[in-house]
């Protein structure tokens, strides 16, 4: 149970490490531009999901 759960927070906790955080920001506030292409990419996918996949039987 323990390797488990260390398998699905070990992710979170290195995305939550300060290094990792500070170089994310600084790279978004290089580019602003990129976050709505993230944004859109996220918008799509959850269309995929909620609208797209069950009619296709995924």
């Amino acid at each position: 149970m323990k390797n488990i759960m260390k398998f699905f927070l070990e992710p979170i906790r290195f995305l939550g490490s300060r290094g990792v955080s500070d170089r994310i920001v600084k790279f978004f506030d290089r580019h602003p531009w990129l976050i709505y292409v993230v944004a859109l990419f996220i918008s799509l996918g959850a269309i995929f999901i909620m609208y797209v996949a069950p009619v296709l039987g995924l």
